[in-house]
């Protein structure tokens, strides 16, 4: 860690050093922002502006002094304007800049004041509001997301970090529900981080992040909701965006996005398409030992795999402005991904320090993932008093064809000769069908209150159908201890209503949701044991309250309070009994008696000065549904040394943590951005028929530094760390864990385009080691990936800038579709 702190600083310094040789410039503009009794006003929002027409030449962020300073500033006559939340803006007279240092008068900002002086100006957003149900991020009052993406800009949010493969999590928990413009997307986890990795930070308005979701949203999930706000602006036109990007580590990635959008007065056509190739090497150590009759044995194996996906995804939709307040839009989402996996592994058997014998596996799979997704939406105003109807109606359908092979052979310690050669291979289809409807209606209450209710109905069926053959004296025959045929459908009925009040310094929301719940799993077994069809039907009716309050104590200290409950159900793939072999001693397999978990979630939240925002949560979980590493004997051979991987709900485990989160900037050339959680989590499960207890305090911390070395160049670095800890959905004590990347960006193209290189992993810290102990199993994993890359990326914006975004379709299908694992391959 001293390593990693001294290498961090040496960067700073150095950038830092570049940065002041650089900055000599003939007009150099400071001063002061100050509030009665002269105190500073610590990090107000400063603008510099031509005196002629008011037009922004700089802005800056006054550092913990309330001072600030404009750099590189061309002769003529200024004005400068100052403001914060709570206070009325104020603005200096005009003066001239010809040359060399000028220090402005101190700006002080009143409180209550309504004489505002001739001069307009609109001050800058704070960079974090705290509202009666969600935390709202400002985006364009953050430096450092100019000239980004979107998805750089949401993992600039506080307690939002985003894996190496696009996976978005909220405060350490996964399975966050993406919103745009308050509207469900349809998308897999895969298309939503293709989509925010091409489109740019500057068509972003507002991040509501939404830690415990009203009663309107879907009550599976219990990490939360994310909604992206788009920029609305009145012009017509034609405008896009362009972005090429390439990387490299052990293997080539690359990809392309081109984002299409043209509005009229009666129609707005959009459409975007996306490729990307992305290979990924992986390494997978289990070390594991297993108490019998004869002793401890002994697994030591070490598997290679490497994974290609070529994806590409394509979008085009339409909405029509049928009258002034009434809307009708379509929308088709079509995506398809190909991909191979080719694996081998060794396996090293024995007692104690005798190696008796060495297990060679090779094989892989390789398959073709396709989905497409329909929508009709309608929204309407209803009448001037702002009730409003918003109609849904989906239809979305996912197959994965996947193919497998698996070769394994027996050696003895000196590989003289292979004994117990077999071959197998596989045939896997999967088809998801999703059909939806969905009604919301808002009801004002006066002014300062309002009703929501709404329903919703969905229909899910999954078709998985897995015939294994195994190789026998050179002709393929039909494995019926392994094949199986599993037709799993699901309708899931719902209703809700809210309700919104603003009292004075006080703001309450409280919700109901019920959900009623029927299920069926039909599983068609070969096996002759078993053979016949087996049929579990299954009804539940549950009731998800919640509640939030927002209390305003005064103009620099907010406090909130929140609680839901959620509903976590099993994914499709999961509640499939078919058993995959990676090899003749590990097995992943599906439970069909999976039950859905459920959570209460709570959080108590300060803001000080829509700046410093602090939390802490709760989340209770019973049912817990996690991956558990079990032994068993194989049906074939009679062994008992099986190791498989099966969910199952064993556990309930309690989550309490602690979250800062802060924008700072140290100097005006040098802004940071650091996330900071403690937390505490303890599970109770019963694994093998042994009560397992186990619990663990963790740490995680982010830190971005942002520095400004010109007008178009910036550089930036990033390290996360992971404290030791147990893993989140398995019972594995995790090591320690962590990463710096670093970039630099340069703006192009009169500042329509941008390069940004980076270099992710820089110190090759970035893996996963874990352990786990029970029913005299001892297992440890090693596992690490293709984390080191060098990137580059190009993006382009052309056309009307101005041009207002396509109005994001509110599909009914998120809770469901997210559901389908295949659709992340």
């Amino acid at each position: 860690m001293k390593a990693i702190v001294k290498a961090f600083m040496l960067t700073t310094s150095v950038i830092g050093a570049s940065f002041s040789s650089q900055a000599q410039t003939p007009n150099r503009i400071s001063g002061q922002v100050i509030q009665a009794g002269n105190k500073p006003v610590e990090f107000a929002t400063v603008t510099l502006l031509k005196a002629t027409d008011s037009s922004l030449v700089k802005g800056a962020v006054a550092d913990i002094a309330g001072k600030y300073e404009f750099e590189q500033i061309k002769n003529g006559k200024y004005i400068i304007a100052a403001a914060f939340v709570g206070m009325n803006k104020v603005y200096s007279s005009p003066f001239e800049a010809k040359g060399g240092s000028f220090t402005a008068p101190a700006l002080e900002l009143t409180v209550n004041s309504k004489n505002l002086k001739a001069i307009d100006v609109t001050a800058r957003k704070p960079f974090i509001e705290q509202k009666v149900d969600r935390l709202v991020v400002n985006v364009e009052a953050n430096i450092a997301t100019a000239g980004g993406t979107a998805m750089e800009a949401l993992e600039k949010s506080p307690n939002i970090t985003v894996d190496k493969d696009g996976n978005i999590s909220m405060k350490g928990k996964g399975g966050v529900m993406i919103l745009i413009d308050g509207k469900q997307t349809s998308m897999s986890n895969q298309d939503i981080a293709e989509l925010l990795k091409s489109m740019p930070a500057t068509s972003l308005d507002q991040i509501e992040l939404i830690s415990n979701p009203s009663a309107k949203y879907d009550a599976a999930g219990n990490a939360g909701v994310i909604n992206l706000k788009l920029k609305k602006n009145s012009n017509y036109g034609t405008n896009g965006n362009l972005t090429l990007g390439g990387a490299y580590g052990t293997w080539p990635r690359y990809n392309g996005a081109l984002n299409l959008n043209t509005r009229s007065k009666f129609v707005n056509v959009f459409g975007s398409y996306n490729y990307s190739h992305r290979e990924n090497q992986q390494s997978l150590n289990i070390y594991r030992t297993v108490d019998d009759k004869n002793g401890q044995q002994i697994f030591d194996q070490s598997n290679e795999s490497h994974h290609e996906n070529n994806y590409q995804g394509g979008r085009v939709g339409a909405d029509f402005f049928v009258a002034k307040n009434h809307t009708v839009g379509v929308l088709v989402d079509l995506a398809q991904n190909k991909y191979v996996n080719p694996t081998s592994a060794i396996t090293n058997i024995g007692y104690g320090n005798i190696l008796d014998s060495i297990l060679h596996t090779n094989g892989g799979n390789n398959g073709t993932w396709k989905r497409g997704a329909y929508n009709i939406n309608y929204r309407g105003v209803l009448d001037s008093t702002g009730r409003e109807l918003n109609i849904d109606l989906d239809y979305s359908k996912s197959s994965d064809r996947q193919y497998a092979n698996i070769f394994a052979a027996t050696s003895d310690p000196v590989f003289n000769k292979l004994l117990n050669a077999d071959t197998s291979r596989s045939n896997q289809p999967s088809i998801i069908t999703i059909k939806t409807a969905k009604a919301d209606y808002i009801h004002p209450l006066g002014k300062q209150a309002k009703l929501e209710m709404g329903a919703k109905i969905s229909f899910v069926t999954s078709d998985n159908d897995a015939r294994f053959d195994s190789l026998r004296m050179n002709n393929w025959q039909a494995d019926t201890m392994r094949s199986n045929h599993f037709i799993y459908k699901e309708n899931v009925n719902a209703a809700y209503v809210n309700f919104n009040k603003q009292f004075k310094k006080l703001t309450l929301q409280v919700g109901l949701r019920a959900e009623q719940t029927n299920v069926t799993g039909e599983s068609t077994s070969l096996r002759e044991s078993q053979k016949g069809t087996v049929k579990n039907d299954t009804s539940y009716f549950n009731l998800f309250p919640s509640m939030a309050l927002s209390y305003k104590a005064d103009k620099n200290n907010t406090l909130g309070f929140s609680y839901s409950r959620r509903i976590q159900r099993p994914s499709y793939e999961d509640l499939n009994p078919f058993e995959f072999y990676m090899d003749r001693y590990t097995i992943q397999a599906g439970n069909p008696n999976l039950k859905p978990q459920y959570s209460h979630n709570l959080e108590v939240s300060h803001t000080f000065k829509d700046f410093l925002m602090t939390s802490v949560n709760y989340i209770h979980t019973t049912d817990l549904m996690m991956r558990i590493i079990e032994t068993d004997k194989n049906p074939a051979t009679g062994d008992s040394s099986l190791l498989r991987y099966k969910y199952m709900n064993v556990a309930k485990s309690d989550n309490l943590s602690l979250n800062i989160s802060a924008p700072f900037p140290i100097a005006k050339w040098w802004s940071t951005f650091t996330t900071l959680s403690v937390y505490y989590t303890g599970y109770s499960a019963f694994v093998n028929d042994n009560n397992v207890k186990m619990n663990a305090v963790g740490f995680f911390g982010r830190t971005q530094h942002t520095f400004t070395l010109s007008k178009t160049l910036t550089a930036e670095a990033i390290y996360f760390y992971v404290a030791p800890g147990i893993s989140d959905g398995e019972l594995f004590r995790m090591k320690s864990m962590g990463a710096l990347d670093l970039g630099l960006q340069q703006k192009i193209l009169k500042g329509k385009g941008s390069l940004k290189l980076n270099v992710t992993d820089v110190l090759g810290t970035q893996y996963f080691r874990g352990s786990f102990a029970n029913a005299g199993m001892d297992t440890r994993v090693r596992s690490s990936w293709d984390a080191r890359q060098v990137r580059l990326n190009f993006t382009y914006r052309f056309g009307n800038t101005n041009v207002k975004a396509a109005r994001s379709r509110k599909t009914g299908l998120e809770a469901e579709q997210s559901r389908s694992k295949a659709s992340s391959n």
